[in-house]
């Protein structure tokens, strides 16, 4: 058999297995599911506090993240401490997927606040769309699914798993709630019809942008921010509605609404300030949960040519280093991981 052959049989073992491990945890009662999720955590901490120790010596990594964004506010031992608490967050975000397709209109109620669903119908009342921003904050591949089971129509934006033995079973959990999926390449399209069709168009937006982004403020300092959004709703006229879900106990979530932001005037000027609002909304959403931020991924990667680091080798807090304008229409950035 040929390696191309062998190939395709370990993908479709790994396939099965991930299948297997994800219908035993959405069938398993929730604290024997957790439970599970507890007992690997060990081991994740151990890999994570290896790869810790890899990035920071290439000047990346969560710690560095954290202490990008609080500065002097967390000592040493504080990030540590927050860190294992994000560690525990990323396991059960594992079963909180695996589980999404357990919370149907019957139970959507009793596991998630949905009272910010309310007002996100109201904006979808005005017949343009609406563009829902969030991040990898608490457990975001809810906020579609609870709003579709809800009744509301949702297109997300979504990146394709390198691993094709996750491509599969993560588009079947993700469109268990009845939400539509496109994926990143080509997305503005999909989404664009979603708004024209009066749709919900979701995507994420606290990712590196190094290409057609600006530099805007994150979490306090530079950091460079896909104008995705501004572009849609420049486009079609739909305001913009910056949400989250939180964990707040097992198997129980909240879904809040940071801000709505309406369209302004149709100028380059007006992609920077909405971009600068969307961040800044996200911030407050990260800062209200700390531990349900991703820290590790590259956030801060891009940075302006002209700065310089502070004395302790961080990127200077935001202020004085005008943002870089969009010359083209952005690619679909920001889809949900």
């Amino acid at each position: 058999m040929d390696g191309a052959g062998r190939s395709s049989r370990v993908e479709r073992a790994a396939a099965g297995c991930l299948r297997a491990a994800a219908g035993a945890l959405r069938r398993l009662p929730s604290p024997l599911a957790y439970g599970c999720a507890d007992a690997a955590l060990p081991a994740v901490c151990a890999w994570a506090l290896v790869h810790e120790l890899r990035a920071a010596r290439r000047g990346r990594g969560a710690r560095r993240n954290l202490r990008i964004a609080y500065r002097e506010e967390l000592g040493g031992g504080a990030r540590w401490r927050l860190l294992a608490r994000h560690a525990r967050h990323l396991v059960h975000l594992g079963v909180d997927l695996c589980r999404m397709p357990r919370l149907d209109a019957g139970r959507l109620g009793r596991h998630v606040d949905v009272a910010a669903l309310e007002r996100l119908r109201e904006l979808l009342g005005r017949g343009r769309g609406l563009v829902c921003v969030s991040g990898h904050v608490g457990v975001w591949e809810l906020l579609g699914h609870a709003a579709s089971v809800w009744g509301l129509p949702v297109t997300v934006l979504v990146r394709r798993p390198r691993a094709r033995a996750l491509d599969g079973l993560l588009r079947e959990l993700r469109t268990s709630g009845g939400q539509r999926c496109v994926a990143q390449r080509g997305g503005l399209v999909g989404l664009s019809r979603a708004l024209a069709r009066g749709e919900i168009a979701g995507l994420l937006a606290d990712e590196d942008a190094p290409v057609e982004g600006v530099f805007s403020p994150f979490l306090g300092t530079l950091a460079a921010s896909s104008t995705t959004a501004a572009w849609l709703q420049r486009r079609s006229g739909a305001p913009i509605a910056v949400v989250s879900c939180e964990r707040t106990a097992r198997e129980r979530y909240r879904i809040r609404l940071w801000r709505v932001i309406e369209p302004g005037p149709t100028s380059e000027g007006e992609r920077s300030r909405v971009t600068a609002e969307i961040n800044a909304a996200l911030g407050e959403a990260i800062r209200a949960r700390p531990a349900q931020w991703l820290w590790g991924a590259r956030r801060f990667a891009t940075r302006p040519p002209s700065e310089r680091a502070d004395a302790g080798g961080l990127p200077p807090r935001a202020g004085g280093v005008p943002p870089r304008a969009a010359g083209v229409p952005p690619r679909a950035g920001g889809a949900s991981a």
